[in-house]
């Protein structure tokens, strides 16, 4: 019996070192399938060359940021203004295109390659004229190879609150948008929680029973994996928590528990989103 399979992403890499330590170090167990890296970050040139050697195990993405500010003053959105900004279509389009190029020449730059999928920090890149500069710049730079493209809508109807949250800011619209432009996603999105709670385990095992009942291999789940945090980070506890997890014998047993295996999407997926 072949085992469903679903995409793991750990987010923020190059955001501090305590999450590309831990980043590495589950690449290196084969514990995650996809990386979503912060070219803007000035960490970044210098860490980007340590996932080179994690090609065949993961796919690595972008993973477009306006609202980390590493002293860059072309990103100095606060969260709430962004997406206020963006609802009443008063966020500047052209400055916007301008940084998601800026982005996506970092990525290239350090990896020597086009990213596999693009997603947004906070996930900026489902808001209103965001998403559409995204796939206007991804179809002018990559025409001929698109990347896959993370649409945050559940997998399930049974997930709500902050799960809803995001798909009805955006969710919905984008998925739908992929669709028509026939650039391919994610067939249904799950990791999306208060990062208040200190039983992630049992987090972690319901959206797998998801994912089992769904019967779909093209699920994506993101965490937020960090080894220790030096730095502000206002999620930095929840990052610890979900470390220690995924780097524990518990991971596995679960994965096992429920006849799943981590892949990447970039190889399960289908051309055309559904």
């Amino acid at each position: 019996m072949n085992k469903i399979t679903f995409t793991l992403c750990a987010d923020d890499y190059a955001q501090h070192d305590g999450i590309d330590q831990a980043v590495c170090a589950l690449l290196a167990q084969q514990r995650l399938s996809a990386v979503s890296c912060m070219t803007g970050s000035p960490r970044w040139p210098t860490n980007a060359p340590r996932l080179l050697d994690f090609q065949d195990v993961a796919d690595f993405g972008l993973h477009f940021n306006l609202t980390e500010n590493f002293g860059n003053k072309a990103v100095n959105y606060s969260l709430p203004s962004l997406i206020r900004q963006a609802y009443l279509r008063q966020v500047n389009a052209t400055t916007l295109e301008m940084q998601f190029h800026r982005q996506c020449d970092a990525f290239e730059q350090s990896m020597k390659q086009a990213p596999t999928f693009i997603d947004g920090h906070q996930h900026v890149h489902q808001l209103p004229i965001i998403r559409h500069i995204m796939q206007k710049v991804l179809t002018h730079r990559y025409g001929n190879k698109l990347p896959w493209v993370r649409n945050t809508v559940p997998i399930s109807t049974h997930l709500g609150g902050k799960a809803l949250l995001l798909k009805l800011l955006g969710g919905v619209t984008l998925k739908k948008q992929l669709r028509q432009n026939k650039i391919r996603s994610n067939s249904g999105f799950l990791g999306v929680y208060d990062f208040h709670t200190l039983n992630y385990a049992a987090l972690f095992e319901c959206w797998l029973q998801h994912i089992q009942i769904s019967g779909q291999s093209n699920a994506l789940l993101m965490c937020h994996p960090a080894s220790y945090f030096s730095v502000p980070d206002e999620i930095g506890p929840a990052r610890m928590v979900e470390f220690r997890f995924f780097n524990s014998p518990a991971f596995p047993v679960l994965l096992q528990k429920y006849q799943l295996a981590i892949k990447r999407l970039s190889e399960t997926i289908i051309n055309v989103p559904t």
